[in-house]
């Protein structure tokens, strides 16, 4: 008997082109360039993203956030733990400064767990704690991004630049 598994539809994809001020997946073919069909079945999503499609409704739709919501449902973002949670910019803000005041003692442990090079019994829980911390604030400093990535309203929403190593 075979299991039917139903996926949800990135509902970020269709709020973009929508804010992108594409009422219809045919007036959004003009910019992005995919038919209305093949827009339509990434929406509903019939037909999974790749990372090349998710970079090209971000620029064509000018909403760079898709991209890290993209990443927070790709396999690799989903094993890795990453997320993309639309929270208030004052609750985000006051998570981050409680992490950071934690973060010096993690920082600490860290750094006696590391001093002879090698992280042995004694010190595997607390190093597995520390994991478990730095992924907490990893998805806290995402949410401030996805905020300054412009979802929220009135917020910029330029692709951010590319950075190029010094030679």
């Amino acid at each position: 008997m075979a299991i039917m598994v139903t996926k949800k539809p990135p509902a970020y994809l269709r709020e973009a082109r929508v804010k992108a001020g594409y009422v219809s997946r045919g007036t959004a073919s003009i910019a992005v360039p995919y038919s209305p069909e093949t827009i339509g079945r990434h929406e509903r999503g019939e037909v999974d993203l790749t990372p090349a499609d998710a970079v090209v409704y971000a620029e064509s739709y000018k909403s760079p956030d898709i991209l890290l919501r993209y990443c927070a449902t790709c396999p690799v973002g989903c094993k890795m733990g990453w997320t993309a949670a639309d929270i208030p910019l004052p609750h985000a803000t006051l998570r981050i400064r409680r992490l950071i005041v934690e973060a010096q003692a993690v920082a600490d442990r860290l750094e006696e767990i590391a001093f002879d090079g090698a992280i042995d019994e004694s010190e595997r829980r607390d190093f597995e704690e520390a994991l478990r911390f730095l992924r907490q604030l990893e998805a806290s400093i995402n949410d401030i991004i996805l905020i300054g990535l412009g979802k929220r309203e009135g917020t910029s929403r330029q692709m951010p630049e590319r950075e190029v190593p010094d030679n």
